[in-house]
């Protein structure tokens, strides 16, 4: 937590010191009253009333620092813990940007949200307990304990051993009690995982009929979560009331024991003010304790999972002993690049080249191995066998984000962001959001004209949570006319008009093999009418290259491909 700390370091200890010297201020009072208790008993007319008047006079002092720097300091304090909150879950959102695909796709994304979530309220959560309770904690039991000890070592000595006792069964039980919350915790997690894909899902639940399935899933989720509550609430409840018990039984036995010495006049009454006064200040101070130490713990274990998502090695992203990308290259080279998820093999032993310029075309049925091989070639796995070059540098070995300002894609699920048709744009880069000649570009090249006219305030609409307000052709446009933004070198597409109608598509293929002039494009297609003009087809099946070469050399070969394309066009 240092790590977020540690650029407020100063204010952090000057909220804390302000807090101490309000804090041991406040211990006055019931020293005070006892000073007053003992004035009053042994006054007799005429005797000065000096005491009293200093009595409180430090009464106000004591106040005034109390309450007047207990507020400076939980103002700066507050303002510190919500700054590293937020700059906690930027930092987590920033990571998990860098974490390669394989991580994201063993992890559930409401999962994900929640830790990151849950970690940086959590830090909050931390200073505040620090500033509103374990300084002034702290300063309650070493404080009375020291003026304690000026009155009675007895006393002050059996308190503090008072103190180490309830504070040791406390500890016992809050074990207990942490092991339940982060049960119900990472249930908590695992059922706001699933009803965040089914929201987020929705569409599919409703018109696959899906939604009582998913509600039995809920309904369990929830019932198993409902138990480990019950759990939770059985041991919290047990630590408290026991807590109490411990305390107030301690002070009775002390209280009387006090009683009986001003009896046989060991001690003046005023000495039964100051512990009465002191030890309901220690009382609620302990039960303070044990609670935020309770409270504590959960909190931590919250950072805690944060931080195992900060402390997730980044490898893909890595910047270190990264090369930059060769900009003036001339091929890239897959060489007996073979690749599986755990036991499944889904690549074997590939090798091509693609020159640069070359617009290639890559078919086959679902399984072949296209999409697999477009992960590789978008960095998006480094666990392979063989090697994948541009021109003599491994793929491997070029820094991801430079790879990315020299080549694009369009995926065939395009994701559309909660912002207008513009930055959804402009987005896929940055360091040219304000050219208006590529924006323009872009549009004409994905025809989005053809649907942006019907937008309230064209460009600049809105276009809604996962674009809403667009058809899915309309999301691909959107994603082609990113990737145009970017202004690439390589440009790679993943089925990315598959949800266009025959029409739209005729228009969008027309503009790109325009496009394509100026680029290498890498194609994955199953209407194969979309790669006709490549400059080569390759045909996969069974993770391996069974067929390479133009369209009229494959058509008259008469093999796999000629199969495919007789099969699309009865």
């Amino acid at each position: 937590m240092y790590s977020f700390l540690k650029d407020y370091k100063w204010r952090f200890l000057f909220a804390t010191l302000l807090r101490i010297i309000g804090d041991v201020a406040w211990l006055y009072p019931a020293y005070g009253m006892s000073l007053l208790v003992n004035y009053l008993t042994a006054y007799q007319p005429g005797t000065s009333i000096e005491p009293v008047l200093v009595v409180f006079s430090t009464f106000v002092g004591a106040s005034v620092l109390r309450f007047g720097g207990g507020y400076w300091a939980k103002s700066i304090m507050f303002s510190i813990s919500e700054r590293i909150a937020l700059d906690s879950q930027r930092a987590g959102i920033a990571h998990m940007f860098e974490l390669d695909i394989g991580w994201h796709e063993a992890e559930n994304t409401g999962n994900k949200l929640k830790r990151i979530s849950r970690g940086g309220d959590s830090m909050d959560r931390v200073l505040r307990i620090w500033i509103n309770n374990f300084v002034p904690i702290a300063i309650n039991l070493i404080g009375i304990v020291i003026v304690l000890w000026q009155f009675d070592t007895g006393i002050a000595f059996v308190t503090a051993v008072f103190i180490c006792l309830y504070y040791g069964f406390a500890h016992t039980m809050r074990k207990q009690s942490a092991r339940a919350a982060v049960a119900a915790n990472l249930q908590d997690e695992q059922l706001q995982g699933t009803l965040f894909e089914s929201l987020n899902n929705v569409r599919t639940v409703k018109v696959l009929g899906m939604a009582p399935a998913l509600m039995k899933l809920v309904n369990r989720e929830s019932n198993e979560l409902y138990k480990k509550v019950l759990t939770r609430i059985f041991w919290f409840q047990t630590s408290g009331y026991s807590r109490g018990f411990f305390a107030y039984l301690f002070q009775t036995i002390i209280l009387g024991f006090i009683v009986w010495g001003i009896i046989k006049g060991e001690y003046e009454v005023g000495f039964l003010v100051l512990f009465a006064g002191y030890f309901g200040n220690l009382i609620q101070s302990i039960g303070e304790l044990a609670d935020i130490a309770q409270d504590y713990v959960v909190a931590r274990l919250s950072v805690g999972r944060l931080f195992q998502v900060l402390h997730e090695e980044v490898n893909i992203d890595r910047t270190d002993n990264k090369l930059p990308f060769p900009s003036d290259w001339k091929k890239i080279t897959f060489e007996n690049v073979s690749f599986g998820y755990g036991d499944s093999q889904v690549l074997k032993d590939v090798s091509f080249e693609i020159n640069r310029g070359e617009k290639i075309g890559i078919v086959g049925l679902s399984g072949a191995g296209k999409s697999t091989l477009f992960k590789l070639l978008l960095k998006e796995y480094e666990s392979y066998e063989g090697s994948i070059r541009i021109d003599d540098v491994l793929l491997s070995n070029i820094s991801r984000q430079d790879y990315f300002n020299y080549s694009a894609v369009v995926l065939q699920d395009t994701e559309v962001f909660n912002l207008s048709l513009r930055e959804n744009v402009v987005l896929a880069n940055s360091a040219e959001r304000d050219n208006q000649h590529l924006l323009e570009k872009a549009i004409r090249v994905a025809h989005v004209k053809d649907f942006m006219s019907r937008l309230p305030l064209g460009i600049e609409t809105p276009i809604g949570e996962k674009g809403v307000r667009l058809s899915g052709g309309e999301r691909q446009r959107v994603g082609i006319a990113r990737a145009v933004f970017k202004n690439p070198q390589l440009l790679l597409l993943d089925e990315a008009t598959s949800h266009l109608d025959i029409e739209s598509e005729e228009k969008i293929r027309s503009s790109l093999h325009e496009f394509f002039q100026s680029v290498t494009a890498v194609v994955i297609a199953h209407r194969l009418t979309t790669i006709r003009e490549m400059d080569r087809i390759i045909v996969m099946e069974g993770g391996k290259i069974l067929e390479s070469g133009s369209f009229d050399q494959l058509h008259k070969k008469k093999g796999r491909f000629y199969e495919l394309w007789e099969k699309q066009n009865l």
